[in-house]
């Protein structure tokens, strides 16, 4: 047993990434014509943000799982630290793409389709009830305030390596594993 390649890692993550924002876009398409209730949409928030989270959760905790077996086994003398920290930096970047995209749609550097707009609603499911809750859901991409714009870029930059670390901790370190699994006695 060996430690993986940085770059599988990394395609891992992504594809957790991916797919939290492909069923937290699923579950808004679903929600769509009962989202206008404010409540619902904040709720709606909470639910895509812990789908993505949790995903990049799993992502961190099967590596942190591996790494401590390779420690353990004495097929490595250390675990790498910051590791997810950094994986889930480069991960949230390339999330938050298309929020850099209508960042430069607001400030008029480019042009944005309708089209763009449809996908961006279902690629990056974890921020569009933000959309809703803004009550920019029709509205073209130069009419969202500024917020909104770094709204959606920063969710992605803090919540990825944030969460994807916390879940290789929870992986690596047996003992809060073992605690938190199991009841002891």
């Amino acid at each position: 047993m060996q430690r993986e390649h940085f770059l599988k890692i990394f395609v891992k993550g992504l594809g957790y990434a991916f797919f939290g924002n492909i069923l937290s876009g699923i579950m808004v398409f679903s929600i769509a014509p009962a989202i206008k209730i404010w409540l619902l949409t904040a709720v709606a928030l909470l639910f895509t943000l812990f789908i993505y989270g949790s995903l990049l959760f799993t992502a961190g905790y099967r590596d942190g799982q591996k790494e401590n077996k390779l420690i353990v086994n004495h097929r490595v003398e250390s675990s790498p630290k910051y590791r997810w920290i950094v994986f889930g930096l480069v991960i949230g970047v390339v999330m938050a793409i298309p929020g850099f995209v209508i960042l430069a749609a607001k400030l008029g550097a480019l042009v944005v389709s309708g089209e763009f707009m449809f996908a961006f609603r279902f690629i990056n499911g974890a921020v569009t009830p933000l959309l809703y809750a803004s009550e920019m859901q029709a509205a073209a991409p130069p009419d969202y305030p500024m917020w909104l714009c770094i709204a959606f870029i920063g969710i992605y930059v803090i919540l990825t390596p944030l969460v994807a670390h916390i879940g290789y901790k929870f992986g690596f370190d047996d003992k809060k594993r073992t605690s938190f699994m199991y009841e002891e006695q």
